[in-house]
C-alpha cells in the first residue's frame, strides 16, 4: 500500500518507474520503424503513381494519333465519294450541245 502511495506521488511529480521507462522507449523505438516503412512505402507509390499517370498520357496520345488518321482516312473517302457522285449527276444533267 505504502509502495502504491509513492508510485503516485512520483508519477504525479513527473517521474517515471524504470520498467516503464523501458517499454515507453521500446514501444518508441517500434513506432520510429513503423514511420520509416510507411515513408518508404509513400515513396514507392509516389513513384509509381508518376509512371501511371506518364502511361495514361502515353496511351491517350496514341488514341488521339489513331482518331486523327481514322478521321483523315474517312474525310478523303468521303470526299472522294461526294466528287465522283457529283462529277457523274453533273454529267447526266449535261445536254449535248451540238454534234460531236
Amino acid at each position: 500500500m505504502l509502495h502504491k502511495f509513492f508510485d503516485f506521488i512520483l508519477r504525479f511529480m513527473g517521474y517515471v518507474p524504470r520498467h516503464r521507462e523501458r517499454l515507453l522507449a521500446q514501444e518508441l523505438i517500434l513506432l520510429e520503424q513503423e514511420i520509416s516503412k510507411l515513408e518508404n512505402e509513400i515513396v514507392e507509390l509516389k513513384d509509381e503513381n508518376v509512371s501511371l499517370w506518364g502511361m495514361l498520357d502515353e496511351i491517350h496520345k496514341s488514341d488521339i494519333s489513331k482518331n486523327q488518321n481514322a478521321i483523315k482516312l474517312l474525310m478523303q473517302e468521303l470526299q472522294e465519294t461526294l466528287t465522283e457522285g457529283m462529277m457523274d449527276e453533273m454529267l447526266k444533267d449535261f445536254k449535248p450541245v451540238g454534234e460531236a
